[in-house]
């Protein structure tokens, strides 16, 4: 089995969903894992899928080709080598910021994040319209090595949102599955 990343962003619109996935089941992939969604106007898809060995990829690039033409659509198709590194660890902790926005705040953070060789499993951010400007909205699930004193990175984010004018704050995971 080959295994494959794929790529795809264009101006949304229905059907495109559809028209990238019947190519891959038409030459019997299997998506493993994925992630589609609408960002402002445009459509964005990321998947790892699976090929048998015997798939022709000239062909479904051709195939891709033309729905990138039908749809409006970038499409990038990599193999993933078969000595791929080890899956990434499950996330460990929820990272939450909130406030008016501005440039800069998804950098520092994981900036400030990678410092303690943390893991970014997830990022999503969202632009909601306040009363006086935009807050800015994101959650980013991360794995935090166990050896990381989780006080030390609490006091960083605080202090780092302070000087955002935001609020960061991190809190484990299962803290939230009694919610």
């Amino acid at each position: 089995m080959g295994r494959y990343a794929l790529t795809a962003v264009g101006r949304d619109r229905p059907g495109i969903v559809a028209a990238v996935t019947k190519a891959l089941y038409e030459h019997d992939c299997n998506i493993e894992d994925s992630s589609m969604t609408i960002l402002q106007d445009e459509f964005a898809i990321i998947l790892i899928m699976s090929g048998p060995d015997t798939m022709d990829i000239s062909s479904l690039e051709g195939v891709l080709k033309g729905v990138e033409s039908s749809m409006g659509l970038t499409i990038h198709l990599k193999e993933i080598e078969k000595e791929a590194a080890p899956k990434s660890p499950e996330s460990s902790h929820l990272v939450t910021v909130s406030g008016y926005d501005k440039p800069g705040i998804v950098y520092k953070t994981a900036e400030l994040l990678a410092k303690w060789n943390a893991n970014i499993t997830d990022l999503e951010t969202k632009i909601i319209q306040g009363e006086e400007k935009k807050i800015y909205i994101m959650v980013i699930e991360v794995y935090l090595p166990e050896k990381v004193d989780e006080k030390v990175v609490t006091d960083a984010l605080k202090t780092l949102g302070d000087s955002l004018g935001v609020t960061i704050t991190i809190k484990p995971i299962e803290s939230y599955e009694a919610l």
